[in-house]
């Protein structure tokens, strides 16, 4: 009888075992609803009156437009995950300036992620990729959430590659895009950077107000943008930032560098430390200012809610740390150095942050969600 019920009760792990292990393994076909002929995606910079001294397009993997609808699909497509339920804009929704709402965006198997998702917005411009810069290439940087254990699961880019192989969608838009049906990860990574990098946003209030001096500008955001140069925040976020290359001259709206935000951390006998190390203790990449308004919660951990909070910290509650960022520090005592900046100039700074605000990019077709449910 003990060995019946032994029995039975294997019989019933194994099964179960076996719908889980299909469930992982078979890619589901969606409703994909694409344009009969695709967004133009090569020319999303044509009407750009802003020139940027960088651009990470690598030569073999130059924009096209059926390359970038492919990269669009795979982005939001959650066959892409081990167990098909997280895509690429589940943690990047466009509503949310491809943020989204969380402070710490949840895995595969609703685990936790270590950091909060940053934007994915004008990423053709930056030369380091994650909050701790760990990537240099836009080609690599698509492809590890996918692998990581926590986000995606999908460690094995060559089961991926055969599991697409097998979505009734993915054979003609591989062939449009490269040619041939095959699918291998280096197409399935060159298209999702082809996608990423063709979401750019240049269509602020600040963008069409700083060719002209900002005369467009109310009084309130003109003495932000005052209070935002007067008060170095420029040093680090260099959205006013002029360069000179080769005799033209640029405005530079990216981040690309880092620094220690003298956040607070834990105590350890006289040395202060961070759960996320970062770049190095307490040092992380610098990101954009870009569309404020959608991207909350805010710094690498989301530990602010708030514009308000983001702007106190830097006005009052910078700590001191060895790995400090020096544009942070008084130049004479080394001290922490804070803005001190009254209640009007508070307002007035979140006001001209606010100008960074791009609304166009949260609904533009080319961008969004091809699969209808």
């Amino acid at each position: 009888m003990k060995k019946i019920i032994l029995c039975s009760f294997l019989l019933g792990i194994m099964l179960i075992l076996n719908s889980c292990i299909k469930e992982q393994e078979n890619a589901t076909s969606k409703n994909l609803e694409l344009p009969t002929t695709p967004y133009e995606y090569s020319k999303v910079l044509d009407n750009v009156q802003v020139e940027l001294p960088f651009d990470n397009t690598p030569f073999d993997n130059q924009i096209s437009d059926h390359g970038a609808t492919l990269g669009r699909v795979l982005f939001y497509d959650p066959n892409l995950s081990i167990n098909n339920q997280i895509s690429c804009g589940t943690c990047h929704k466009q509503s949310l300036s491809f943020a989204d709402e969380f402070d710490k965006s949840l895995g595969f198997e609703e685990s936790i992620t270590t950091r909060n998702s940053p934007a994915v917005l004008n990423m053709r411009f930056s030369n380091k990729f994650f909050w701790d810069m760990s990537s240099s290439s836009l080609e690599e940087q698509v492809i590890l959430p996918i692998q990581n254990h926590i986000e995606m699961g999908m460690e094995d880019l060559d089961y991926l590659a055969d599991k697409l192989a097998n979505v009734d969608y993915y054979p003609a838009l591989f062939e449009n895009a490269f040619g041939n049906k095959e699918v291998t990860p280096s197409k399935i990574s060159k298209a999702l950077a082809q996608f990423v990098r063709s979401i750019n946003s240049f269509d602020s209030s600040f963008d069409r107000e700083k060719s002209n001096d900002f005369v467009g500008f109310d009084p309130l955001e003109k003495q932000g943008l005052d209070v935002f140069l007067s008060s170095g925040c420029n040093n680090c976020h260099t959205v006013m930032r002029v360069s000179e290359q080769d005799g033209e001259v640029f405005f530079e709206d990216d981040d690309t560098g880092y620094g220690g935000t003298g956040l607070e951390g834990s105590n350890i006998g006289l040395q202060l430390v961070y759960d996320d190390p970062g770049i190095a203790n307490g040092m992380f990449k610098i990101p954009s200012l870009r569309n404020l308004a959608f991207t909350g919660p805010y710094m690498h951990d989301g530990r602010f809610n708030s514009l308000q909070e983001v702007i106190e910290h830097y006005n009052s509650g910078v700590v001191a740390h060895e790995h400090l960022d020096f544009r942070l520090k008084d130049v004479n005592s080394g001290a922490p150095k804070r803005l001190n900046l009254d209640p009007i100039e508070k307002v007035a700074l979140e006001a001209f942050l606010l100008t960074l605000t791009d609304e166009t990019i949260l609904v533009d077709p080319k961008f969004s969600d091809p699969f209808k449910y």
